[in-house]
């Protein structure tokens, strides 16, 4: 029996396989998608992240499941400006071992005043996380319900009145932080940890990275420490809702914007041509 809602069930409700598989065990996948006055630019990004977790995660993809099939569900409920988040979820049966590897999907919406990303003036305070190292093997890339750390890391920013937190590695190099990518310079050199140190494959990381090298940026790919990321010249965050917040400071260190502050008009610009 299940006390669900301070009801006591037998088995679940139909259509409330994901409780099981969402709560048990969290072989779910999630993404967090900005919409634009009614459009979604990054959608074809997502959707290819997404179907690569899929596949990972041994799911039967619908053969109708498609970027294009998404942004038509999305937009049915957040035609303007919204934050999005779409989670996919395994059909119940089975315990660790799945019965079921069919895919569902829940669209939860959230609207939003801007319809573009916006300059944080005043920068993003960081800290360090001492309380969270994140794995490394082959689902690290992957966003998934799996979330626990991301959520003690979080704990320990606002117990440290931060912003957010740099969290590290197993091996001690420099990840992300609980929501965002990271990138800093080093003179004219735009670096960012590689995948292989286990970060969020993310779809802005993703998108950056190929703007700043069309533009001529020398980009490296590249493990970190957290001193090494202190030694920087500035530092950002990129994520998918916010485009691009600048760090201000981070343990007492202070930074530039600058030229993060190029880089930001650079993905201003590229959307602006999207959406022209």
């Amino acid at each position: 029996m299940f006390n669900l809602n301070s009801r006591l069930v037998k088995e679940l409700p139909e259509g409330m396989g994901f409780v099981q598989r969402g709560l048990y065990y969290a072989d779910s996948l999630f993404e967090t998608i900005r919409v634009f006055q009614g459009r979604i630019p990054l959608m074809a990004r997502h959707w290819a992240r997404l179907s690569r977790g899929l596949g990972l995660m041994g799911y039967d993809v619908p053969a109708d499941w498609s970027g294009a099939f998404f942004e038509q569900e999305i937009l049915r409920i957040a035609p303007g400006n919204a934050r999005v988040r779409l989670t996919v979820w395994r059909s119940s049966g089975g315990l660790f071992n799945p019965e079921n590897n069919t895919p569902q999907f829940l669209i939860a919406a959230q609207a939003l005043e801007s319809d573009g990303y916006e300059w944080l003036s005043r920068g993003s305070r960081l800290g360090f996380c001492k309380s969270v190292r994140l794995p490394l093997d082959d689902y690290s890339g992957l966003k998934t319900l799996n979330a626990g750390r991301y959520v003690a890391a979080a704990q320990e920013a606002e117990a440290k009145g931060m912003d957010d937190v740099l969290i590290l590695n197993a091996s001690g190099h420099v990840c992300e932080t609980t929501n965002s990518n990271v990138f800093w310079l080093e003179e004219d050199t735009l670096c960012t940890p590689p995948l292989t140190d286990g970060c969020v494959t993310g779809v802005m990381r993703e998108l950056l990275l190929a703007l700043t090298n069309a533009g001529g940026y020398v980009i490296k790919e590249k493990s970190a420490t957290f001193a090494d990321l202190l030694a920087a010249d500035e530092v950002f965050l990129t994520n998918a809702v916010r485009g691009i917040r600048w760090v201000r400071e981070c343990e007492g260190k202070v930074f530039e914007s600058s030229r993060t502050a190029a880089v930001y008009e650079l993905l201003v610009s590229h959307f602006s041509q999207k959406n022209s």
